[in-house]
């Protein structure tokens, strides 16, 4: 019995020296484990780095050229905006011009539409001939040119025109004008050109 006993006791602190050397070889393994670990890291760090620095480096590269084509489109606009400015303040006098030999050609249209015969209406058919022979060709749409030409053909006894029929062809006249002056207010040179009739 005394050996059993003895035995008992004996058997109980093996078991406990098992567990301890059991928990002391996990707390190894764990060790050993946490150190591969660390030394797995301490080989990517120069690969990891590389890695930033080139991640760093593309997307500096990639602000950089993002502000070079921002800025590249602001001096583009910019140099649109200069550039239109520029057309218009050349188109200006030219416009102004237009828009006071439209109201003459229309003025003298209308006088002689309702003028009876006399030294008033002689006076505007002179002006009519002299617009429309003239400056008027330098500024007119290629549709003002068509209706200057349909009321000539009042003046000229091409067509036979009644008092109506130079009254209406008056009207049309001052519409036309008045078309164009709203067509031609913003107009590029480009453009303006294009909307010319060309008597070369």
């Amino acid at each position: 019995m005394e050996t059993e006993s003895g035995t008992a006791p004996r058997a109980s602190l093996e078991l406990r020296k098992l567990e301890l050397e059991v928990e002391k070889l996990r707390l190894d393994v764990a060790s050993v484990q946490r150190v591969k670990r660390f030394e797995l890291v301490l080989r990517l760090m120069p690969t990891l780095t590389i890695i930033v620095t080139v991640l760093g480096f593309a997307f500096s590269v990639w602000q950089y050229t993002r502000e070079q084509a921002k800025d590249r489109k602001s001096a583009e606009d910019q140099a649109r905006r200069a550039d239109e400015t520029r057309q218009r303040e050349f188109m200006k006098p030219l416009l102004d011009k237009q828009q006071q030999l439209y109201f003459e050609a229309a003025t003298a249209a209308a006088i002689i539409a309702s003028s009876p015969d006399g030294v008033e209406r002689r006076q505007a058919i002179d002006k009519f001939w002299m617009l429309y022979w003239g400056p008027l060709v330098m500024v007119e749409s290629k549709e003002v040119s068509n209706a200057m030409t349909t009321f000539k053909k009042c003046l000229t006894g091409e067509d036979k025109c009644s008092d109506a029929d130079v009254k209406n062809r008056s009207l049309a006249l001052a519409s036309t004008l008045e078309a164009s002056i709203l067509k031609t207010w913003n107009a590029k040179p480009d453009d303006f050109v294009q909307g010319q009739f060309i008597y070369r």
